[in-house]
């Protein structure tokens, strides 16, 4: 597992197609992505709380941004892959992104001050560049159309994550009223 993390977080092409293509590695993708949020979390957390932000932050994003974020991410992802012709499939998808979000690691690095911001946009760079190359491996793309489907995509994954945000606040809200 360790081998296929540096490989992912090396940028070869290779692993995202070879986790894609074998269900074996379901186990290895989610412990992954777990363990990113995790230790992106944490990172976020340490922040939250040298910078007098509430420790809140740490659950917030580890549940909402990370992991329900990676599955989101990876449904968009493969309904506008075969939208634009690609040949994968679902859980293959699920299997490379969360390979490709092994960069994330660095995140938690982030909370250290005056370097804290490099680890935080190495980390976004490498996972953009990353899922680029799990969208090209996993759909049987070139680079052009997996660039256009990581777009098009990402347009996509804000729009559904302002809808979720608005309902979660409206399901909130509605807890706060009493029927008497």
């Amino acid at each position: 597992m360790l081998d296929r993390i540096f490989r992912a977080i090396r940028l070869e092409g290779s692993v995202f197609k070879e986790v894609a293509g074998d269900a074996r590695y379901n186990i290895e993708a989610i412990v992954l992505a777990v363990l990113v949020a995790i230790l992106a979390a944490l990172g976020q957390g340490l922040g939250a709380l040298s910078g007098g932000r509430p420790a809140v932050t740490f659950f917030l994003e580890l549940g909402s941004n990370l992991l329900l974020g990676w599955l989101l991410w990876a449904v968009i992802a493969y309904v506008v892959g075969r939208a634009l012709g690609g040949v994968g499939t679902l859980s293959g998808m699920t299997r490379a992104l969360a390979f490709a979000g092994a960069p994330r690691f660095l995140l938690l690095l982030g909370f250290i001050p005056c370097v804290g911001w490099i680890f935080r946009f190495a980390a976004w760079l490498l996972t953009l560049v990353a899922g680029v190359i799990a969208l090209r491996e996993t759909l049987g793309f070139d680079t052009l159309k997996a660039v256009v489907t990581a777009v098009l995509g990402l347009f996509l994954y804000v729009a559904a994550s302002m809808m979720l945000g608005i309902f979660a606040a409206g399901a909130g809200a509605l807890t706060q009223f009493q029927i008497r």
